[in-house]
């Protein structure tokens, strides 16, 4: 549709007051309300804060009082480690699988003798124990303090950070030793850290300088809401971070005002988008009344029937090409099923429900009915009918009448076969000196032998068996003669193309013998290369006799200034197994095809003899396509020029399109 056709839309009127009361309305709404969500989310901040220094006090104590209770345990298995280290007793082993098994978070038990040197280590592994760096000073502190000391935090063998914790251990008013047990952290986290405190917060545990060493994620949200740290004295330098993370509530007013606004965007929006609605529905229509009239006009002035049918093949709409086409009219058609009244009684299938429905079906021939009785020859094309959705509600279909170009191509053929009758006259003509020689031969043996018995009857000389042998000689010349005429006749008639299984070797050597004589009146020898076990093809054997004769005669022409002795006709034929097609090559031993009538050596009535059509290599061509077989040439190595001629094997007759 041109910008002109289209129509100018009115421009809307001014909006009243009472208009903007409902967003005036809905404005003071949300502002009153987020308010309110302002004032709620401070005092809730404020509440989280004061839980969160609560909960951190609280979890410092408890951690402080299982780290206490551990160390006394530690000290009970000191003592009893003390008079006999290689020799555990049955108690000492389960209060050492309680400790290491149970939730004390210890992984490792050393026992050490005065000197700090290690004595037992429990559980019992012949890998060696990962120490802390500051092991020995942590040693030394605890003796000279006499308590429990704690070393800095180090990386064990799997990655994750622990202390150790060193106690003295006095037996009998005597020092005796040290006990060292080595805390994993992240397994310290995991025995006393208690869910609840988990899912609220992230428990963190951090050197003197803030590292992160292990602690517990937050399956609530990923950014931190508050944070409170407290530094756990005389225990290795650790610190505990505890972060609180935001809750939902936190959500929910946001979203409470975001919808408000949200509301109040698509009143306004609504009520402007209303008005514009309305006006594009009316401009919309107008437009689509104009663009069906311009269809319908495009589509009544072309010369292709079209014609449109849902799935059960009823015809839902015809153009008047299609009505002119076939002589009937919108009306009668629109609404028809199978048959359709322009189909042939053994033509239903035209028209019929398709299958393949998300294919565009190929382009085929078909024969409709007219009206008044005509037969007329349609070229059908069908495509899916899909809607706006998407949903194919049927078939789309062209006709183009293509009645004239068939009568063209069946007047071509008639005429091709014509000019190939034609051809073969020429050939006769050319032969006639030739045929006029292979006849005398035959006819002046025949004179002679009759002349001689009625000379022998005339003398009264008679001999019976001396007559018979002459009479088969002169049976013998006259079948001669007979073949010969045969052989021209069959060769020269006009007769419909007929395709039959052909050996190809004897449709060789039979032109070959067509042209012998003229071979040796031109001083040509011949030599042939038959291939063995070729197998047949499905040809006209005439035709290809002529495409051959041709040939070879064409050869026989190229060597006309060649000495000779030089004089070679080289005829072969193969099977190609890979291309499964049989290839007949003629090579001559002339001057070859010179380069600039190379290109136009097969087009018509180009010739270089003075008496020639320019048509037999194009006949020949037109042979070989019609075969659907090729013909072409190359210049040979010997100087001369090879034709060759290559048809495919078994290959069924195919008529023409």
């Amino acid at each position: 549709m041109t910008p002109s056709m289209a129509p100018t839309a009115r421009t809307p009127q001014t909006i009243s007051w009472y208009w903007w009361l409902p967003l005036v309305t809905i404005v003071l709404l949300v502002c009153i309300v987020g308010g309110f969500i302002w004032l709620g989310l401070k005092t809730e901040h404020e509440e989280r804060h004061t839980a969160l220094v609560g909960d951190s006090l609280w979890m410092e104590q408890n951690l402080r009082f299982h780290l206490e209770n551990t160390e006394s345990v530690l000290s009970q298995v000191g003592t009893l480690l003390a008079p006999n280290p290689a020799d555990l007793s049955d108690a000492l082993e389960e209060k050492v699988r309680t400790l290491l098994q149970g939730s004390s978070g210890l992984v490792t038990i050393l026992w050490l003798d005065a000197e700090g040197n290690t004595v037992t280590t429990l559980p019992a592994s012949s890998a060696p124990v990962m120490l802390a760096g500051d092991h020995d000073v942590a040693i030394q502190r605890a003796r000279a303090l006499n308590r429990p000391t704690y070393t800095r935090p180090f990386v064990q063998a799997d990655g994750s950070y622990a202390i150790e914790a060193v106690i003295p251990v006095f037996g009998s008013q005597k020092f005796s030793g040290y006990v060292v047990g080595s805390y994993s952290l992240p397994r310290l986290i995991e025995k006393h850290v208690p869910w609840w405190f988990a899912e609220r917060y992230r428990f963190v545990l951090t050197d003197n300088n803030g590292q992160e060493l292990a602690g517990t994620t937050s399956s609530t949200m990923p950014e931190r809401e508050a944070e409170f740290h407290i530094s756990l004295d005389q225990i290795g330098g650790l610190g505990m971070n505890v972060s609180s993370t935001p809750t939902a509530t936190r959500i929910i007013p946001g979203v409470i005002i975001i919808t408000l606004l949200g509301f109040t965007l698509l009143i306004a929006w609504s009520m402007w988008a209303l008005r514009n609605h309305v006006l594009r529905l009316q401009t919309t229509e107008s437009a689509l009344r104009r663009e069906h009239a311009f269809r319908l006009a495009m589509e009544n002035s072309a010369l292709v029937g079209l014609y449109a049918r849902d799935d059960a093949g009823r015809i839902t709409h015809v153009n008047l090409a299609f009505c002119r086409m076939i002589g009937w009219s919108s009306d009668e058609l629109v609404g028809c099923t199978s048959p359709m009244p322009y189909c042939l009684p053994d033509e239903h299938h035209t028209n019929t429900p398709a299958t393949g429905m998300a294919e565009v079906q190929s382009a085929h021939e078909a024969r409709f009915l007219h009206r008044d009785g005509r037969i007329i020859n349609v070229l059908v094309s069908e495509a899916p009918l899909v809607d706006a959705d998407g949903h194919q509600g049927g078939w789309m279909g062209s006709v183009l009448d293509i009645t004239e170009r068939k009568e063209a191509e069946a007047l071509a053929r008639l005429q091709q076969e014509r000019l190939e009758a034609t051809a073969r006259l020429v050939g006769m003509g050319e032969m006639a000196s030739t045929l006029a020689h292979e006849i005398n031969q035959p006819l002046s043996a025949i004179a002679s032998y009759s002349a001689g018995c009625l000379n022998a009857l005339r003398n009264g000389r008679y001999n019976e068996k001396q007559f018979l042998e002459v009479l088969e000689k002169v049976n013998q010349q006259a079948q001669r003669a007979g073949r010969i005429v045969h052989r021209i006749y069959d060769f020269v008639k006009r007769s419909e193309s007929r395709r039959e299984a052909v050996d190809i070797n004897p449709t060789i050597r039979e032109s070959i013998g067509v042209l012998e004589n003229d071979a040796q009146r031109r001083k040509v020898r011949i030599e042939c290369s038959l291939g063995k076990n070729i197998p047949t093809i499905q040809a006209d054997r005439t035709l290809i006799e002529q495409v051959i004769i041709n040939l070879l005669r064409n050869g026989m022409d190229a060597m006309q200034n060649t000495p000779e002795a030089a004089r070679l006709l080289q005829v072969s034929s193969q099977w190609l197994t890979e291309e499964d097609s049989v290839r007949i090559a003629i090579t001559d031993h002339g001057s070859g095809v010179p380069s600039h009538i190379a290109d136009r050596l097969f087009d018509s009535f180009f010739t270089t003899k003075p008496e020639g059509m320019g048509m037999g290599l194009k006949i020949c061509r037109s042979v070989a396509e019609q075969h659907n077989g090729r013909l072409w040439f190359e210049p040979a190595a010997t100087g001369g020029t090879s034709f060759f001629l290559q048809l495919p094997a078994g290959e069924e007759d195919k008529p023409a399109a």
